[in-house]
């Protein structure tokens, strides 16, 4: 069978490896669909230890669609298109997983909208820790995918102003599409002071950071207002980060951090919430391109050119 794997730094094979075999209880799936996570291109593209290479075929990604070939698993049957939640190894052109680790697909939408419920679906598990933030001023960091799909479910929970902020006009415009009612660019504009300007001087009640670097952590304390809450959501892009202790001393916030989710709260939900027509995905969707352009793929995640925000291989 196909995979993707990273051979080097920044040099991605399509490579053939064998098809795994099926335990008893277990489901093997097909894959149709993939899409890079903004954490998976930091770990294909920039430069780990030697020793970590090769990396395992199909790593990193875990947003995958799939049909079943064969299952052994009560309610899910050959021909049956499921989301994968395994977290694990995307990139393979079959997978073998435990069942619960699959949700049904209805074929009521287009393969790439489902495939969001991923992402929506760890959102979700954000958003589920919040108290009611009907009102709140927000300041969205990072107009990526994650930090689109918090935007947007911003607008739905009611909160308002909602202010993005990103280093690219394309996904600012994006960002109000999705219901930012105010952008910042912060190459052009102190993000400071233009959020400050925004609330009066008082700061937002909420911050989500969506990007994952120290400046943006630390940037979160400094728009916040006192006793004003944050979200940091973005995978860390290094290990460890220093954060000014003494500015989240005197701002006194409540702090919740999210990774990963639950099937039915979160996946299922996502899913469900996309089916339905109550939330719009499509935006996001930037690119689609075959598996076997997986090199150039990364590469244009990791460049941000061309308007990208998500891109979905297929196989």
């Amino acid at each position: 069978m196909r995979a993707v794997q990273v051979v080097a730094p920044r040099r991605i094979e399509l490579i053939d490896i064998p098809k795994p075999q099926m335990a008893p209880g277990q489901v093997l799936t097909r894959t149709a669909l993939v899409s890079i996570c903004g954490s998976d291109w930091p770990n294909a593209m920039l430069t780990r230890p030697e020793a970590e290479y090769p990396m395992e075929p199909g790593r990193p990604g875990h947003e995958i669609v799939g049909i079943v070939e064969e299952s052994d698993a009560p309610g899910l049957r050959p021909g049956d298109w499921v989301l994968d939640i395994a977290y694990d190894g995307a990139f393979r052109e079959f997978q073998v997983r435990e069942p619960e680790r699959l949700i049904p697909l209805p074929q009521e939408r287009s393969l790439e909208e489902l495939l969001m419920s991923q992402p929506l679906g760890v959102v979700l598990h954000g958003c589920h820790k919040w108290p009611s933030v009907l009102g709140w001023s927000v300041a969205v960091i990072g107009q990526g995918t994650i930090g689109l799909f918090f935007t947007m479910m911003l607008k739905q929970l009611g909160a308002g102003p909602i202010i993005g902020l990103d280093l690219e006009d394309g996904r600012l415009a994006l960002g109000r599409r999705m219901g930012a009612t105010h952008s910042v660019n912060p190459a052009k504009d102190d993000p400071i002071s233009a959020v400050m300007d925004l609330t009066g001087g008082q700061g937002v009640d909420m911050v989500v950071e969506a990007v994952g670097q120290e400046l943006t952590y630390n940037l979160c304390v400094q728009l916040i207002r006192r006793s004003g809450y944050i979200t940091w959501y973005g995978l860390a892009k290094k290990n460890p980060m220093l954060i000014d202790c003494l500015a989240l001393f005197r701002k006194e916030p409540t702090i919740f951090m999210s990774s990963q989710g639950d099937k039915e709260k979160d996946f299922t939900f996502a899913r469900d919430l996309i089916l339905s027509g109550r939330v719009d995905v499509r935006p996001v969707l930037t690119h689609r391109m075959p598996v076997a352009q997986a090199q150039r793929a990364f590469e244009l995640a990791e460049s941000r050119a061309d308007g990208v925000v998500k891109i979905v291989l297929e196989f």
